[in-house]
């Protein structure tokens, strides 16, 4: 989809479908401006008309006007935004994603967006606007390449223009459009059948991004890891046909360079559990065990547009299939990782956090100064939490901080988690350096610790994201599959440091 910003009027814009976000107070104290204007221009009031119709401008709330009169757009959609205290959590992200699927719905191709009322600021007006526009790119996502469609004429809105009328708003979707880019990348490698999203066809579309982005790559396959002694990786890939890889882009900013960041991706194109084999169950939704990784390569495609100054970032996705043959890892199999340590693997099904321990140990080869590793690493974090968190793991307050601002302002949900020592105790093994498995309890806080034993550097948090990665029956706000979650809290944190 195109992103443009327009300075004609809200009434001059010519759409198929006008989205117009409507706060409470703007709607009950008449104060929306689009809607004044719309009012005029049409000599229809559209204030009352809502309150006939009982739209109260509630969060998500839509209401559609067809063929209003001497409009250049088709159709006006109202969309609610709430009150001034919703607006202060995600309710502009929300009150988009229900704008975008109801666009997609009436099969709008040109969507016009006006600038969300209740922001008497520029800067608040912009950064509302693009919240909203972020929402509608969420809102019109599919994955449908695989279906056999009778009608193959509309395939989604394919522009989106943002409607100054005339403010001076100093506000741009160039960067709103990037960040929807990579979050729909990532939601297209995780709706992927694992048949097609093999670990080599991950790494050849990491090579594609950075291609495209101007990354460096310098992946490694399965000879090299072998090789070099990524033995944790090569033990969980294994006993597939379709071997493991190690996925490195690297951005290197021009100029000096102030921050080193390891951006780090659990990449198990799918998971059978190798021979502590899951339940048939609970493998239907394995393709999407590497949301981790998908989530990274997506932020890679948005950093590397927008190059960020004084930050290199390496981007490391350990890609393996879990699966079962001759070759395959037992459990009580001890067998040395890359940095040097020893694990005992008492359960094959706890393998993310295997060829993570790898992908962490090498991150810190790169003198980097922060770690943040994504993961869809435990069912526990799932009960724990649902399926719009994520859980977050770190000794680093300031750390923990940013990355919490960050998912506030990209719109996700993290929750931070502890780290008693007195979990990691369950980790001793008495003939390796550790297993692999704690207790059933508390079982997203033993994972975790697990993966605190391969890094040194003060600055690392663990995401464990199992929940909000993917969407079993979808909702109101997501369709069943790949959420893309992650891509923005990381896109966000950067550019903070």
């Amino acid at each position: 989809m195109d992103y443009r910003t327009s300075d004609k009027g809200t009434t001059e814009i010519e759409a198929d479908l006008l989205v117009v976000p409507v706060s409470v107070e703007g709607l009950e104290e008449r104060r929306c401006h689009a809607l004044r204007m719309i009012s005029e221009k049409s000599r229809l009031d559209l204030f009352v008309e809502c309150e006939r119709e009982e739209f109260e401008a509630k969060p998500g709330q839509t209401i559609v006007f067809r063929r209003l009169n001497e409009l250049g757009a088709e159709r006006v959609l109202l969309v609610g935004l709430g009150g001034e205290d919703e607006r202060a959590g995600d309710a502009l992200w929300r009150g988009g994603v229900r704008a975008g699927r109801r666009a997609f719905e009436l099969r709008a191709k040109h969507v016009a967006l006006a600038l969300p009322d209740g922001q008497n600021d520029g800067k608040g007006a912009a950064r509302a606007a693009s919240e909203v526009a972020l929402g509608v790119s969420y809102g019109i996502y599919r994955f449908d390449k695989y279906l056999r469609r009778e009608d193959q004429d509309y395939e989604g809105p394919d522009t989106l223009t943002l409607v100054r009328n005339g403010r001076d708003v100093d506000v741009s979707l160039d960067e709103v459009g990037l960040i929807a880019h990579g979050v729909a990348l990532a939601r297209d490698m995780v709706n992927e059948p694992p048949g097609t999203l093999t670990p080599e066809e991950f790494a050849d579309r990491a090579r594609a991004i950075a291609g495209r982005a101007g990354l460096e790559c310098a992946s490694l396959d399965s000879a090299e890891l072998v090789q070099r002694g990524f033995n944790l990786i090569e033990a969980v890939g294994k006993g597939s046909d379709n071997p493991p890889s190690l996925i490195h882009l690297i951005y290197r900013p021009d100029g000096e360079v102030r921050r080193k960041v390891a951006l780090v991706g659990k990449g198990i194109t799918f998971d059978t559990g190798g021979y502590s084999m899951k339940r048939p169950e609970g493998m239907k939704f394995m393709h999407s065990d590497m949301a981790g990784g998908a989530a990274v390569l997506g932020a890679a495609r948005v950093l590397g547009e927008l190059k960020p100054e004084g930050i290199e970032i390496h981007f490391l996705v350990p890609a393996a299939e879990n699966a079962v043959n001759g070759r395959a890892t037992r459990p009580a199999d001890i067998v040395r990782g890359y940095g040097g340590k020893t694990v005992q693997i008492l359960n094959t099904d706890a393998e993310g956090r295997l060829v993570l321990a790898d992908a962490l140990a090498y991150a810190q080869e790169y003198d980097v100064d922060t770690i943040v590793d994504l993961a869809t690493l435990t069912g526990s974090s799932v009960v724990a939490l649902g399926g719009y968190h994520a859980a977050l793991f770190s000794d680093n307050d300031e750390l923990v901080a940013g990355l919490t601002d960050a998912s506030k302002r990209g719109c996700e949900g993290l929750w931070r988690m502890p780290l008693p020592p007195d979990i990691d105790k369950q980790l001793d093994s008495p003939v390796a350096d550790m297993k692999n498995i704690g207790s059933r309890w508390g079982g997203a806080i033993s994972a975790a610790l697990f993966l605190k034993r391969w890094v040194d550097v003060d600055r690392w948090a663990h995401i464990d994201m199992a929940g909000p990665a993917y969407s079993v029956e979808g909702d109101d706000l997501r369709i069943v599959g790949g959420t893309g979650f992650g891509v923005t809290t990381l896109v966000e944190f950067v550019r903070s440091l």
